[in-house]
């Protein structure tokens, strides 16, 4: 079938296939529960097997998707069992899924599963956790933010952001997805690195060094002291008002940038200079319950010169309209249309 990978055998047996696709289910249904994630945490962290064949699923998950919405609907196949007993130990809870027929389908083991990697699955207009942040360490949620110790480091994580430890247990963390800002005080934490996107970043004591990570597009900011970003060959050093950016295998820039418009998210405030309207929307939308959805082109491009204070985020919508003269419509669930 084009499109889809070649398939490979899976080296899980099927009762673990079982358990890995059940939770993929119960997590992209849109109803997980806080219950649930912790119960997918506990399982997850069992055994390290459970990781992969889970990674595995999503993969499968991924390739079947746009056969399954072309194909006819299939016949609904039998309810979906519990799974049996986790080895280890791990918790056998029931995660509580209804999603497409189709895609339950999977669950019979027809096709065989895709090699194991891990491929970005995103709710539709965002409106329930993604996989990052149930499978992270630390998380936060829309509009949330968080103070916390990590081995010594001061940690402040924006809106919507995974952090996750080290699997091997070395000092430092992994930033999955988000924004989270790290103070090292002198001789607090020696040997701790940020990992993200490929990239290892690390800094002399004391230094503050600022981290982003959203939709493929990394940025590195030193606040103060020095920061070293290392990718692949190549490492930059970086000065106090320094930034690096880096896309998918490379540092593709060091430049200076304003740094109380990085620093302003702590601050509770959203600073936005000459940026597009479909940018903005993007990072509003990690501050505010629901959704804005931007419905015509010219406008998502229009240029926005903005400072939002994140307690009256909805005050946004209120500048759209009176700025550009948007048509504003507003649906259950926080979502708001411009156009």
């Amino acid at each position: 079938m084009t499109g889809m990978p070649n398939p490979s055998p899976s080296p899980f047996p099927p009762a673990l296939r079982e358990q890995a696709q059940t939770w993929l289910l119960c997590l992209q249904s849109g109803r997980a529960t806080e219950a649930d994630a912790e119960a997918f945490r506990r399982w997850r962290a069992a055994d390290p097997q459970h990781a992969r064949a889970f990674a595995q699923a999503r993969q499968l998950w991924q390739a079947l998707g746009p056969a399954l919405t072309s194909a006819p609907a299939a016949a609904a196949p039998a309810p979906l069992a519990t799974p049996p007993p986790a080895r280890r130990g791990a918790t056998t809870a029931r995660p509580r899924a209804r999603v497409d027929l189709r895609r339950r389908a999977f669950l019979g083991g027809a096709v065989a599963a895709a090699a194991v990697g891990w491929v970005g699955l995103r709710s539709p207009l965002g409106l329930w956790p993604e996989w990052q942040a149930l499978a992270a360490d630390y998380h936060t949620a829309t509009g949330e933010r968080r103070q916390l110790q990590i081995q010594g480091v001061a940690v402040e994580m924006a809106a919507r952001t995974a952090l996750r430890l080290p699997a091997d247990g070395s000092a430092g963390i992994e930033l999955r997805e988000g924004e989270a800002q790290f103070d090292l005080a002198a001789g607090g934490a020696p040997g701790f690195a940020i990992h993200a996107a490929g990239a290892v970043v690390t800094a002399g004591d004391p230094a503050r060094v600022n981290v982003r990570c959203i939709d493929g597009d990394t940025r590195v900011t030193c606040l103060a002291g020095q920061v070293q970003v290392r990718r692949g060959d190549r490492t930059v050093r970086l000065q106090p008002g320094i930034q690096a950016r880096l896309d998918a295998d490379r540092i593709t820039s060091v430049a200076p940038v304003a740094a109380e418009r990085v620093d302003a998210w702590r601050q509770g405030w959203l600073v936005f200079d000459d940026q597009p309207l479909g940018e903005v929307v993007d990072e509003i939308n990690r501050y505010r319950t629901g959704r804005i959805v931007i419905t015509g082109q010219a406008l998502a491009q229009r240029r926005v010169q903005a400072r939002i204070p994140i307690t009256r985020i909805d005050s946004f919508v209120e500048l759209v309209r009176d700025a550009y003269g948007a048509r504003v419509v507003s649906m259950p669930g926080g979502v708001v249309l411009l156009g």
